[in-house]
């Protein structure tokens, strides 16, 4: 029962910590969120058309280099 009573109070303790932790954070707000989710999209798209065109002609001459 010690043991039982051990981790119970071991984990209030971390949830404690936890929520002590989140407290000193400091969020963004919901128009920097919208703007960085913006950049990040963007970007992630703007390498997927770089792969694309990178990856068209290779896969091309490769076809016609192995003769498929």
């Amino acid at each position: 029962m010690e043991r039982v009573n051990a981790w119970v109070a071991a984990t209030k303790a971390y949830f404690r910590e936890v929520s002590g932790e989140l407290a000193k954070v400091s969020w963004p707000s919901w128009e920097l969120l919208a703007k960085h989710t913006g950049i990040v999209v963007g970007m992630v798209a703007l390498v997927a058309v770089f792969l694309f065109l990178l990856d068209m002609p290779l896969g091309w001459g490769l076809t016609k280099f192995l003769g498929r």
